[in-house]
């Protein structure tokens, strides 16, 4: 089971902590340093200053346990208050076929309790288009069996290298990424 810590704290409060399953890790990608998935992971777990009546308390969201299966949701649509309407983020985020959760996304707990933290992608979901309210989507799974990369793009299928699947192509945005944790070798 994946599990989300939260701590909070503030000025003269006890410290509080909830934990929440979660099935994906919705990572936000608007500020202005994310450009990779380690950086987006960075930001869901660093702690931050914010405000309940008029007291200035600090928020943290750690990793307390991870799941087979680590589901990173990318987000890339938000709403623009000017605008009055949903918007995609087209900015590029990098991300790798390999990826290790470091200690300092992980609770105390989860650091003690998960050894293994290493993952290797097995799939990607694009969103194709500028807008948010168009578009379509196509998907890239690896098949272990060939040992290449399928991608189903309507109905397109075809097969990919490592390569083909982390390029930045003008129109198509990653926005699901599927990650399979690896055992360390004995």
């Amino acid at each position: 089971k994946a599990v989300v810590s939260t701590q909070s704290t503030g000025a003269g409060a006890k410290e509080s902590a909830t934990l929440q399953p979660f099935l994906s890790v919705q990572l936000d990608l608007q500020h202005q340093n994310i450009t990779n998935v380690r950086d987006a992971l960075y930001h869901f777990t660093h702690k931050e200053q914010i405000y309940l009546n008029d007291v200035k308390c600090y928020r943290r969201e750690t990793l307390e346990s991870l799941p087979p299966v680590l589901i990173l949701h990318l987000k890339r649509f938000i709403f623009d208050d000017a605008a009055k309407s949903c918007q995609k983020l087209l900015k590029e985020i990098d991300f790798n076929i390999d990826m290790t959760i470091s200690d300092d996304m992980m609770s105390a707990i989860g650091t003690t309790l998960t050894a293994e933290r290493r993952y290797h992608l097995f799939g990607v979901v694009y969103h194709h288009g500028s807008h948010a309210t168009g578009g379509h989507y196509s998907a890239m799974v690896y098949h272990p069996y060939i040992q290449c990369w399928v991608n189903a793009d309507d109905d397109k299928v075809t097969h990919q290298d490592d390569n083909a699947v982390l390029k930045h192509i003008p129109g198509r945005s990653a926005y699901l990424l599927f990650y399979k944790r690896v055992p360390y070798p004995a």
